[in-house]
C-alpha cells in the first residue's frame, strides 16, 4: 500500500513540478524575453539550447557512470538523430503518402526536406558537430 501511495506521490509531484516550471517560464518570458531584440533573442535561445544539452550530457555521464568521452559521443549522436533523422524520416513518409495519393488521382506537390534553421537546430548542430569531432580526435590519439 505504501508503494502505491509513493508512486502516486511521485506522479503528482512531477506534474506539480512541470506546472510550477511552466508558470515560472511564463513570468520569465513576459519579463525578460519580450524585452530582447530579435537577434539577442535568437542568441539567448541558442545558448539556452547549448546549456540544456550540456546538462543532458552531464546527466548521461553521472547516471550511467560512463567516461566523459563515451557520454559525449552518445549525447551528440542522440541529438543529431533528433534534429536530422526524425524530421527527414517524417518528410519521407509524407512524400510516400503523396505518391500513393497520386496513383489515386489526387495531386499534391512533393516537398524537399529542408531543416529548420531555428536556434534549437543551430545549437544542437554546433554541439553535436564539435562533440563528435572532439570525441573522434580523442580516440584517434589511441
Amino acid at each position: 500500500m505504501r508503494e502505491i501511495a509513493l508512486a502516486f506521490g511521485n506522479i503528482f509531484g512531477g506534474i506539480a513540478l512541470i506546472a510550477i516550471f511552466a508558470s515560472l517560464w511564463g513570468r520569465f518570458e513576459g519579463y525578460f524575453v519580450s524585452k530582447l531584440t530579435a537577434f539577442r533573442l535568437q542568441l539567448f535561445l541558442l545558448f539556452l539550447t547549448l546549456f540544456v544539452e550540456i546538462l543532458f550530457l552531464l546527466g548521461i555521464y553521472f547516471f550511467f557512470q560512463l567516461t566523459f568521452w563515451d557520454a559525449l559521443f552518445i549525447s551528440c549522436t542522440l541529438f543529431l538523430f533528433v534534429i536530422w533523422v526524425i524530421p527527414y524520416h517524417s518528410h519521407f513518409n509524407m512524400n510516400t503518402d503523396i505518391l500513393f495519393l497520386k496513383k489515386l488521382g489526387l495531386s499534391s506537390p512533393i516537398r524537399i526536406f529542408n531543416p529548420d534553421r531555428s536556434p534549437f537546430f543551430l545549437g544542437t548542430f554546433i554541439f553535436s558537430t564539435l562533440g563528435l569531432a572532439v570525441t573522434f580526435c580523442w580516440y584517434y590519439l589511441f
